[in-house]
């Protein structure tokens, strides 16, 4: 008996537990690029209310967001992968989230539209200069 005592005593005082830390840094940072794919406007009443730009990682096509935009092209939120909307607040870190669903109806929530748009897809090399065009026109 005193045998597996010492015995258990041993094993135990033999284990040794080890960690290592490193600072955060751009060495343990993993960047992913992304590039614009896709573009639609959004228009309701015949008034264009912003646009949607799709983004993909370039090394992953199933890694992507959508980028919802004002006429005059700022960023105002985005829509996840899982069709969750968030929009973006000023003076606020944390984006709101404001609800889950097809991509047009989260831009429509996080543009303030009242219906659902109609998209209509555009060069997404083009964009904004037709935004710049129809921000001109509506001035």
């Amino acid at each position: 008996m005193r045998t597996a005592v010492l015995f258990s005593v041993l094993a135990l005082g033999a284990c040794r537990t080890t960690s290592t830390t490193r600072a955060p840094g751009p060495a343990s940072v993993v960047i992913t690029q992304a590039v614009p794919v896709r573009a639609w406007e959004l228009w309701t009443a015949g008034r264009c209310l912003g646009a949607v730009v799709r983004f993909e990682a370039r090394d992953d096509s199933g890694r992507f967001y959508y980028s919802v935009r004002n006429r005059e092209g700022q960023e105002m939120g985005i829509v996840d992968l899982d069709g969750r909307a968030f929009r973006y607040r000023a003076h606020s870190i944390d984006p709101e989230w404001i609800g889950t669903g097809p991509v047009f109806d989260g831009a429509r929530r996080i543009l303030d539209g009242e219906t659902t748009p109609d998209a209509v897809e555009v060069d997404v090399t083009r964009l904004q200069e037709i935004l710049a065009k129809e921000s001109e026109s509506n001035s």
